[in-house]
């Protein structure tokens, strides 16, 4: 239900925005957009004197919504409001109409949010109209939901590095559990309310795929459900293979040397999937492949010889079953040429042209999601029309959260949704001024980036 529906305090005319009494509200957000809600995310602060960063002090406060369909008549009505203090506010207001549009405001103690991100305030985002419109859903039943999670970076305690330990890395207040740990809980904790039919960690579960890590991240995966039943993951650069001397008395040791390799031990694929080796489940007649898309001894992508035999014969196989590959690294050029890591932080060139025209020559296949860039965002197949190429926000930090994607007959639903656990949301907060504050520039795109629809025929699922 919409909250309610009660009196607004009067005309939004007015109203101050951004800054009162020392307190600024910043930071506005429209996290999620689905064909029947909408998440709004911001931050009450002290100001109005920058920079701000993580540490900058919140300002309790309480939380209100105004919202109403765009074409009516007279002013916005309180649709949420809750007194208790926060100095960061995640609100979700449900049971709107799809595809329609709606005026908006979010405010604390009367002030008017405002955006802060340069993606966030073009004259076009909707935090700077003050308007949304709700998703249309595909045509026909909903068939199935997969959850996706990416770079949870288990065992992870120091955020925002660029490189050399600089800037000063972001860590976790002393009095709560390990960032990457709170992360994921919060996720798995939502996902289970929420029940997709299967779950996918896509690539780096792990800081460095130490022992201790691998064990963490998988004893926690357990208590969501089965391994290769109700989750699956993919290798991530962070779970590669490591050589004991890399990191001394962190255990990789406790695993036989990798066949082929010098001295690599391969802690994350002795519990999971060995290296650069293809998966297959099935989620009623979809096809799911995970793939290893991992070099040994770098962060870039490449997808070995035998792989991506397996990868053409299994696609071959059944050409037109509708069909989702996943793999840490993106592969599109457009992935390569606006990451800031460029190409040689993706999936090779060489390997992406085979790669998408295997994909080209399999019609069923009509998405293929990616992590490692932390980001959401989209990006324009090379040599695969038919396929969606979709990069999701990371879990363990800003912008912190999980994608839904919904099947129905008539296609499909992508959906960010942010962690809402008060620790989360405060880690969420923090880890955001990662990298000088440029994280959160570079990494939660614009709303159509994260919560959007592609129609397409899927009554065959």
């Amino acid at each position: 239900m919409l909250g309610y529906w009660g009196s607004s305090p009067g005309s939004t005319s007015g109203v101050p925005s951004g800054l009162h009494g020392g307190m600024v509200a910043t930071d506005l957000e429209v996290v999620t957009v689905t064909d029947t809600s909408v998440t709004f995310s911001w931050a009450t602060l002290h100001g109005p004197r920058l920079p701000y960063g993580p540490e900058q002090q919140t300002v309790p406060a309480d939380s209100e919504v105004l919202l109403g369909p765009a074409d009516a008549r007279g002013p916005l009505r309180v649709v949420h409001y809750d007194a208790a203090p926060r100095g960061v506010h995640l609100v979700t207001i449900t049971g709107l109409e799809p595809g329609r549009e709606y005026a908006f405001e979010c405010r604390s103690h009367g002030v008017r949010a405002q955006a802060s991100l340069v993606g966030t305030n073009q004259a076009w985002s909707p935090e700077r109209t003050g308007r949304v419109t709700t998703l249309t859903p595909p045509s026909g039943r909903r068939i199935s939901t997969i959850a996706i999670l990416n770079d949870t970076h288990v065992g992870e305690t120091r955020h925002g590095i660029i490189v050399n330990d600089m800037p000063t890395p972001i860590t976790q207040r002393q009095s709560l559990p390990p960032y990457a740990e709170v992360m994921l809980v919060g996720a798995l904790t939502e996902l289970r309310a929420r029940r997709p039919d299967t779950l996918i960690v896509n690539g780096d579960c792990t800081d460095e795929a130490r022992p201790a890590e691998v064990q963490t991240f998988r004893r926690i995966m357990d208590g969501y459900g089965r391994f290769g039943v109700d989750w699956n993951v993919t290798r991530g650069n962070h779970d590669r293979p490591h050589r004991p001397a890399q990191d001394p008395g962190a255990g990789y040791e406790s695993v036989p040397v990798l066949d082929g390799t010098a001295d690599h031990r391969d802690v994350w694929g002795a519990e999971f999937v060995p290296r650069q080796e293809l998966w297959t489940t099935d989620v009623g007649n979809l096809r799911i492949l995970g793939v290893d898309s991992c070099m040994l001894d770098a962060s870039g992508g490449e997808i070995l010889p035998g792989q991506m035999d397996q990868i053409a014969s299994t696609l071959q196989a059944d050409p037109d079953r509708p069909t989702i590959l996943f793999a840490h690294h993106p592969v599109t050029e457009e992935a390569a040429r606006t990451n800031v890591g460029q190409r040689g932080f993706v999936l090779n060139q060489s390997d992406s042209i085979t790669l998408q025209t295997h994909l080209a020559h399999a019609p069923g296949v009509f998405l293929m999601g990616a992590g490692h860039t932390h980001r959401a965002r989209r990006t324009a197949p090379d040599r695969a029309p038919g396929v969606d190429f979709v990069e999701t926000g990371a879990t363990k930090a800003y912008p912190g959260g999980y994608t839904l994607l919904t099947l129905f007959e008539g296609g499909y639903m992508v959906n960010f949704h942010r962690i809402a656990h008060e620790h989360a949301i405060e880690w969420t907060s923090r880890s955001r001024w990662g990298a000088y504050g440029l994280e959160a520039e570079y990494l939660l795109g614009t709303t159509d980036h994260r919560n959007y629809v592609v129609h397409r025929d899927l009554s065959g699922l």
